[in-house]
């Protein structure tokens, strides 16, 4: 018997993978999942919170669990990832592809942030650096006040996260497929990945100290919003706003270099 992470791996003696060992591993299956519900509640009523009235935190929350189920059959302790780190991960993923059927965000929304990622796009090739907020409303035609309010909805729904930034690179960099593995690459794509790779770490690099700060506590120390807000003194909502930003400000990096 193997403990790793919390979950009790149960090895069959050789010639003994009878009913009692299936019986066993199905419960603590069931107790790994059971120990983490508060995670699934936690994530989802967060989401909730920043999203429309309509939104049932119940709807998010049943989708959370299979998330949580998923993460607990697939987690592999000998990759090194701690369950906990990974089952976030799947949970809001999960609660995700629920929103995203959903489609909470109105037309009129969607159309105003398509046109401020142009716009942090166009500024950042113009200007060659990062562009201030004042100058992204005034390219994006709004006002200041319109720009906060559409990065915090832009992060209540996760439209702008730095585990799929690379996407349009066709690299694979969240933690689900490094979890699972990949094949291997062939030498170019390899190259092409530290490339890419590079532009982001040089864009982490050039970011504000608050936007850097606030995407390490996120993605790397895995905490929510409001434990970020607590310990850099500022708002969740303000929080939300800068994490938006900071991603909208990388991506526009990236499609720079790739030509766009």
């Amino acid at each position: 018997m193997q403990e790793t992470d919390g979950l009790t791996y149960t090895k069959p003696p050789e010639g003994h993978g009878g009913v009692n060992d299936h019986i066993a591993v199905a419960d603590t299956r069931d107790q790994a999942i059971e120990d983490r519900m508060w995670l699934v509640r936690c994530i989802a009523k967060s989401m909730a919170d920043s999203l429309p009235q309509q939104v049932d935190v119940d709807d998010l929350t049943s989708a959370g669990t299979v998330g949580l189920i998923k993460a607990v059959d697939d987690f592999d302790p000998a990759r090194g990832a701690k369950l906990e780190t990974y089952a976030r991960y799947r949970i809001k993923g999960a609660i995700l592809d629920e929103l995203r059927k959903q489609d909470m965000l109105p037309y009129s929304t969607r159309s105003k942030l398509r046109g401020l990622d142009r716009a942090i796009h166009n500024l950042e090739r113009t200007l060659g650096r990062y562009p201030t907020d004042r100058e992204i409303a005034k390219e994006a035609g709004i006002s200041e006040d319109e720009l906060s309010r559409l990065l915090s909805m832009a992060t209540a729904v996760d439209l702008y996260s730095l585990d799929d930034i690379l996407e349009s690179g066709d690299e694979e960099l969240d933690i689900a497929a490094s979890h699972a593995g990949v094949q291997q690459e062939d030498p170019l794509s390899k190259l092409e990945r530290e490339e890419l790779a590079l532009v982001m770490v040089e864009g982490l690099r050039e970011l504000p100290h608050m936007e850097r700060t606030i995407l390490g506590l996120y993605y790397y120390e895995g905490l929510r919003m409001k434990e970020i807000g607590d310990v850099v003194g500022v708002s969740e909502s303000r929080i939300s706003q800068i994490h938006s930003r900071a991603i909208l400000l990388l991506r526009a990096r990236l499609r720079i270099h790739l030509g766009g």
